[in-house]
């Protein structure tokens, strides 16, 4: 008697083990069905992330950075690229500037990361930097682990002067 009671508390707590581990499975999958049939749904992804939150002057450097014609050039038809290969978007990411709130993103440069997002990891494909004191735009080139010098609309440079001063 005392070996079936046994048995039948094994059975039934192997049953529920079971049932709850399917469970979970059931649960994830219906997640990433409709996490599809949104993205389908919709024409296009998200293109680009932006940071809506940073201070004018981040901004005003974000723009340089954004229409020089080399950030123009790895961005072009990115978009596409990232959707073909599965992604959700990309974006550029600010993540270290003189204006840092905190003392992990304080830098003497602003420096911005462009990123593909992808649902299970973030790919960070470049790496720019704005050096204030000679207000040079630099793209990182990890070959050679040096800053390249790289054109930009220097016309901007009224536009971050004058926030410049503000501060």
């Amino acid at each position: 008697m005392k070996m079936k009671l046994i048995k039948l508390i094994t059975l039934i707590y192997l049953s529920i083990a079971v049932y709850s581990c399917h469970n979970k499975n059931i649960k994830k999958e219906d997640s990433v069905n409709k996490t599809e049939v949104r993205n389908q749904t919709t024409d296009k992804p998200i293109s680009i992330k932006t940071e809506e939150n940073l201070p004018p002057i981040e901004l005003a450097v974000k723009e340089i950075l954004t229409t020089s014609p080399r950030y123009m050039k790895l961005t072009k038809g990115l978009l596409e690229k990232v959707v073909k290969n599965g992604g959700l978007y990309y974006g550029v990411f600010l993540e270290r500037s003189p204006q840092g709130r905190k003392k992990s993103n304080y830098s003497k440069t602003y420096d911005f990361t462009i990123y593909e997002m992808y649902k299970e990891r973030q790919l960070n494909t470049s790496s720019f930097s704005f050096n204030p004191e000679n207000k040079q735009l630099f793209e990182y080139d990890i070959a050679n682990d040096s800053l390249v010098p790289i054109e930009f609309d220097r016309t901007l440079l009224l536009k971050y002067d004058s926030l410049n001063k503000s501060q």
